[in-house]
């Protein structure tokens, strides 16, 4: 029975990582697109708007997001489809409100919010384009925490991807406008193919939504719960409407107030950038280096940890709700050891093709020297992501607010006393600081429920060593074809770095198995 229950998640946690690497894959050749034509600086301006965007959205419907998904989970297989599509409206109208009272502001208010809290008036006019992708973002996330609380993650999978594609090829279209005008390309173009994209997939989500019915075997088995509902739809909506703001409101306090930082991180560093180049283009431009193109390498590999994630909070979930301990315990010591060995595993990735990768892809030698710095953060990054999702699972949202704070304000510190005096530097060391603790707090509280216990040997021993012998049989081939270390050529490096993760996925697949079956001992 166990086996045939694995599958289904491990299936839904493959398809969301296929999108989600297909999506970064486009992302990167689309940040490159846009890195070509507005500039580091641009992109820096555009990532300084990007946080407060996601606050808003935060503040939507980040909260109920959770909630449907959990409560979907929960309730399908105990009160049946019909009330648990009546739970998911009720969070529906309750987020596109929210979403709807956070865009008018931001709209209305994006002048002053450029001027005196960004301090750049040319995020003005983003924050007005970005306001009104706002309610789009808040349905679309909605109806994907609705399917992925029924484990069914195709249409996550499919708009993640089909938005990506819309975002890219609006921004085209824009820029070919631009062009056509005589216009200087601004990263307004970036702000308006997000809101094409959101809006796009938005449009999908009600037509699959409309589409979606339940089952006429479902239907039957639930007849009396419908009658119920029939009966007193009143009594029905406000007793949803607790269920989802009794979980909902410390979830978006809690994102809240880390978006507000984060946002308050974002403006502060350009600052604290121009005390130490002592120039406010320099400072963007840098800025706009790390966040733009440093950051997005590093958490490509994010799209595993954050596709098992997303279908493990349904799961931890439904198990914590049946008390099933033992299957929370498993759950959480496979879950660990996955994110360990892939973080490794990134770690020497990046170490070994992180200068090559930043001159290829951006000809910035600048984006190679902070990815062999911000390399040693992946296996606490990974672990953070896939923690929160267990432990919001668990119902410990407090546990995972905790924790990001102390990690936020770690970086805010950094950023505040290190920046003027060491650069961008200063940021990356607080990234490492705030990682390592995250981390270090998260197995804390995830300890107190279940045993953490796990062989360090497969997880941390055995992928440095494959790395290792990995990495020793790539220099003895590029000693065999000298082709395959030329400098600077795309060719070669691609071959290398084929090779490379070629070698060490044919170790890593046995290991993995190896793993999984000690860890469910």
């Amino acid at each position: 029975m166990t086996k045939k229950t694995s599958h289904p998640l491990i299936k839904s946690a493959l398809l969301l990582t296929a999108a989600g690497l297909t999506t970064r894959v486009i992302g990167f050749f689309y940040k490159i697109f846009l890195v070509s034509f507005i500039g580091a600086e641009g992109i820096g301006i555009y990532q300084m708007v990007f946080p407060l965007y996601m606050l808003c959205v935060s503040l939507a419907s980040s909260g109920i997001q959770t909630a449907i998904s959990r409560f979907t989970a929960e309730r399908l297989s105990t009160v049946g489809p019909k009330r648990t599509r009546s739970l998911f409206l009720t969070g529906l109208f309750l987020a596109l409100g929210l979403s709807l009272a956070t865009a008018l502001p931001l709209y209305v208010l994006a002048e002053p919010i450029a001027v005196f809290y960004l301090g750049e008036i040319r995020c003005f006019p983003l924050l007005r384009v970005m306001a009104l992708a706002i309610p789009f973002e808040t349905l679309h996330g909605c109806v994907s925490s609705y399917f992925i609380g029924q484990k069914k993650t195709g249409f996550p999978a499919l708009s993640q991807f089909l938005e990506q594609l819309v975002r890219v090829a609006a921004t085209f279209f824009i820029y070919q406008f631009y062009i056509r005008e005589h216009l200087e390309p601004s990263p307004l173009m970036a702000a308006g193919g997000l809101l094409v994209a959101e809006l796009s997939v938005a449009l999908l989500s009600l037509t699959v939504l409309a589409l979606s019915r339940c089952h006429p075997a479902a239907e039957k088995s639930s007849r009396k719960n419908d009658e119920t509902v029939r009966a007193d739809q009143k009594a029905v909506w406000h007793q949803n409407t607790r269920l989802i703001i009794g979980m909902a409101l410390p979830i978006t306090g809690n994102r809240l107030m880390l978006n507000l930082l984060q946002s308050a991180e974002a403006a502060m560093i350009p600052t604290r950038l121009e005390l130490y180049y002592k120039d406010a283009s320099a400072a963007l431009s840098t800025y706009g280096i790390f966040n733009g193109m440093a950051m997005p390498l590093i958490m490509l590999p994010c799209s595993i940890t954050g596709s098992f994630s997303m279908v493990l909070l349904p799961s931890v979930s439904e198990a914590h709700a049946l008390h099933d301990d033992k299957k929370i315990a498993k759950t959480i010591r496979s879950s660990l050891t996955l994110c360990v060995f892939l973080g490794i595993i990134s770690t020497w990735a990046f170490l070994c093709f992180g200068p090559s990768l930043g001159n290829l892809l951006y000809h910035e030698e600048q984006v190679g020297s902070y990815l062999t710095t911000l390399a040693w953060i992946c296996p606490f990054l990974y672990l953070t992501t896939m923690m929160s999702s267990i432990l919001h699972g668990l119902g410990k949202t407090s546990s995972v607010f905790l924790h990001n704070l102390a990690g936020l304000g770690i970086r805010l510190f950094f950023t505040w006393a290190f920046v003027p005096a060491f650069g961008i530097r200063g940021c990356l060391w607080g990234l490492l600081a705030s990682q390592l603790v995250t981390a270090l707090l998260g197995i804390r509280a995830l300890s107190r429920t279940a045993s953490l216990s796990f062989s360090p040997f497969w997880a941390i021993l055995a992928p440095s060593a494959l790395c290792l012998a990995s990495t020793a049989l790539l220099r003895l081939v590029q000693r065999l074809l000298p082709i395959l270390s030329a400098e600077g050529h795309w060719v070669s490096c691609l071959l290398s770095a084929g090779i490379w993760g070629c070698l060490v996925l044919l170790g890593a697949i046995p290991a993995l198995r190896v793993c999984s079956r000690t860890s469910q001992n």
